[in-house]
């Protein structure tokens, strides 16, 4: 992540609170410049624009997330691995319950890329590097790169999907965890239908 000064980082605190408070239509240059306490061309001194400020903040949230997932202890082999397993799985769905900042950044950002072709491209970058760092996690327990493949097209979408629906859902979270683990590795160990 890019290392910025102490005013471009009380920038992107402005800007991730408005689009906390008011979502990604309450974040606009002029309005996170009177809320950083700062003219509108010393902002843009900072960011040249809102798409510069933007890639800004989810850098800051984006790269949060891959660190976040880079520290969790997958499972290194076949042995134990429902055990090994669940506890990860458990943390990632938890990030929905919590309907934390980062949740609602998450959300907003999305929101923002249906209008915006450079937080959509972003987002495709982010979501590549994603997938690329849980192949190299969950590789040890998948039978062949398909069923990688195909455990993390499956695993991303539940996890992110569960965030948003989780309140209204009928099955808690520990029943969740259960079935995502055991359908996350029948596809890992291949125990698909082709």
């Amino acid at each position: 992540m890019k290392e910025r000064g102490a005013k471009a980082e009380k920038v992107i605190d402005s800007a991730m609170a408005l689009l906390r408070n008011e979502g990604d239509r309450g974040v606009t240059m002029r309005r996170v410049a009177q809320d950083a306490g700062m003219s509108l061309s010393n902002v843009q001194y900072y960011f040249k624009n809102k798409d510069a400020l933007l890639t800004a903040m989810a850098d800051r949230y984006f790269y949060q997330c891959l660190e976040d997932i880079e520290s969790e202890q997958f499972p290194g082999d076949t042995s134990g691995a429902k055990a090994a397993l669940r506890p990860v799985v458990l943390s990632f769905l938890a990030h929905g319950l919590e309907v934390s900042d980062m949740c609602r950044v998450f959300r907003e950002y999305w929101a923002f890329a249906t209008r915006n072709a450079a937080i959509e491209s972003y987002l495709v970058n982010y979501y590549s590097r994603l997938t690329v760092l849980l192949k190299d996690k969950l590789r040890p327990l998948a039978v062949d790169e398909p069923a990688l493949e195909e455990a993390i097209s499956l695993f991303i979408p539940v996890v992110e999907g569960y965030s948003i629906t989780c309140p209204a859902l009928p099955v808690d979270i520990d029943r969740m965890t259960d079935l995502t683990t055991d359908l996350l590795l029948s596809v890992l160990h291949g125990k698909r239908k082709k």
